[in-house]
């Protein structure tokens, strides 16, 4: 382009202006950028799309993460409004392609009026039919069987992409102990599972909305996913279904019927109450229909913590049914001798004592607290480095934190980390903190922090909050050092303890690294999920 051209960029997904503004300027030196704010247009539409047609450009460009991605297909038809010379779709990849509405519609039509059919369907037919199996799907007793030898692990979470966090953890941790206790394991899944050697059937979900729509798509998801779930089991011929709940998916339940084997129901969390006390979930009355089916459909419902068994056993679910098996570790991948030399000379913090933090910065992560003693820890020990890995919606508090208080020097924040590399960064640590808060509505923390295990198998000393099944795991002066939870200066102080004291350090993290050979591998996990499932 020659001059300066007026350029409307219009931004799919939340990715940071800056970088938006980066990616247009290596196809558009030298212009002037208008933006299109989507907001604006869902709060008033008819004035938002009057503004929009006042103006005239000379360009409009579409910049997606990735110009490939299915969901383009419905979302690229915003380039239709603008009054434009001509229009784009650019990626933050380097890729650049010319639209054209007619030839778009031409070739995408038919997949467009098959999902918003899809999501129509979901929209009338969904919570029917769920009431349906509600009705047909109930508790059983099955005849007695032996230890199962073959497996089908279900995980249908629109979650995709992910290459690092407790989530990914704990898929591969599962399955990797069942592989490892002598199971024949083939996974479905929504999207490829890092760290999983198992025979994988990925079936990709239709995910072209965000918010609320996205939560339709998850419903008629329900049909591909289990369609190809049915498949898999006929030709494997699974002895037990393994299934990680999930907001909108029963598969498990109905499948679990159809062949005569039993469920295993790993429940993580209450979906309605995450919605209501963290957000996130519009239709919450569907979600809470799903949960009802597929806990009175499981026959073992397997949790991660006391404190979630007894939710469940207030809410009537028979206590007979639940296995509490907290996460684990495996140790082997996890170890005091692994090298974190090449992380800290890339970072720049060869010299420096550093304070680590894994985890994807969510609501129950401590992210508050965190942020509050980053300024007092790196102020009073000027040889403190912090090492905060992961992302997530509360990274903005660190983020703020760091610039409020000028520690961009003294605080590192490499992202999210695939968690195959999650062993080096842990090494780089000298000390690693896990402040977690109380809960939203006040109960007990229900957790179990995968990331809490792989602290005690790397060898590290942990300070941490002395809040649910982490303070049943880690014994306060012995394997680590325990704070009230949301207390910044007992945190602050017990960081600066271990710094101070060597000595200290050694002796915490060679107690926390016995205690999770002992008691915290996902072998073991894995074992206790069998044994619940003997004698049925």
């Amino acid at each position: 382009m020659i001059g300066r051209s007026r350029v409307l960029v219009i931004p799919l997904g939340e990715i940071p202006r800056a970088e938006l503004a980066s990616a247009v300027a290596r196809h558009f030196p030298d212009v002037d950028l208008d933006w299109f704010d989507r907001n604006e247009l869902r709060r008033r539409p008819l004035a938002g799309l009057a503004n929009l047609l006042r103006r005239r450009f000379d360009a409009a460009v579409l910049v997606a993460a990735d110009v490939h991605q299915p969901r383009l297909r419905l979302t690229s038809l915003v380039l239709g409004l603008p009054r434009a010379t001509a229009r784009w779709r650019i990626d933050l990849r380097g890729n650049r392609e010319a639209f054209g509405l007619g030839r778009h519609l031409a070739h995408n039509g038919l997949p467009i009026a098959r999902h918003l059919v899809a999501c129509g369907l979901a929209v009338l037919f969904a919570e029917p039919l769920l009431r349906a199996v509600d009705r047909l799907v109930k508790p059983r007793a099955l005849y007695p069987r032996a230890r199962p030898s073959r497996v089908l692990y279900l995980r249908s979470q629109l979650w995709l992409g992910l290459e690092g966090g407790g989530s990914v953890a704990h898929t591969a941790g599962v399955i990797g102990g069942l592989e490892h206790a002598g199971v024949d394991v083939h996974a479905v899944s929504s999207d490829r599972l890092p760290g999983v050697a198992a025979q994988t059937t990925i079936v990709p979900p239709e995910t072209w909305f965000d918010g609320p729509r996205r939560e339709l798509e998850d419903l008629a998801y329900n049909v591909a996913f289990f369609a190809a779930a049915f498949r898999i089991a006929r030709r494997c011929m699974p002895q037990a279904i393994y299934q990680r709940h999930t907001a909108f998916n029963c598969s498990g339940a109905v499948l679990s019927r159809l062949l005569r084997v039993p469920l295993v129901l790993e429940f993580n969390s209450s979906e309605p109450w995450t919605g209501h006390y963290w957000g996130g979930l519009r239709r919450i009355r569907t979600a809470a229909l799903v949960e009802r089916i597929n806990l009175r459909a499981a026959d073992r419902v397997v949790v991660v913590s006391n404190a979630l068994r007894d939710q469940l056993v207030a809410a009537g679910i028979g206590p007979g049914k639940i296995v509490v098996n907290p996460n684990g570790v495996d140790p082997a991948q996890f170890r005091p001798d692994v090298d974190g030399a090449a992380v800290r000379r890339r970072l720049g913090i060869d010299g420096s004592i550093v304070v680590g933090f894994s985890g994807t910065f969510g609501m129950w992560h401590g992210i508050p607290t965190l942020a509050e003693v980053l300024a007092p820890v790196a102020q009073a020990r000027l040889a403190v480095h912090w090492l905060l890995i992961g992302g997530g919606p509360l990274r903005r508090l660190v983020d703020a934190a760091v610039e409020q208080q000028g520690l961009a020097d003294r605080v590192s924040t490499p992202g999210l980390v695939p968690h195959a590399e999650m062993p080096t960064y842990l090494a780089a640590c000298d000390i690693l903190v896990s402040p977690h808060g109380r809960q939203a509505d006040g109960g007990e923390f229900f957790g179990s922090p995968t990331k809490l295990f792989e602290y005690m198998a790397a060898g590290r000393p942990i300070v941490a909050s002395a809040v649910g099944q982490i303070a049943e795991t880690l014994v306060d002066e012995h394997s680590a050092l325990l704070v009230p939870p949301e207390d910044a200066p007992a945190l602050s102080t017990a960081i600066m303890r271990l710094v101070d004291d060597a000595c200290l350090r050694l002796r915490l993290a060679q107690a926390a690294r016995r205690a999770a050979e002992d008691h915290h591998t996902w072998r073991q996990n894995a074992e206790r999920v069998l044994a619940a499932l003997e004698g049925f």
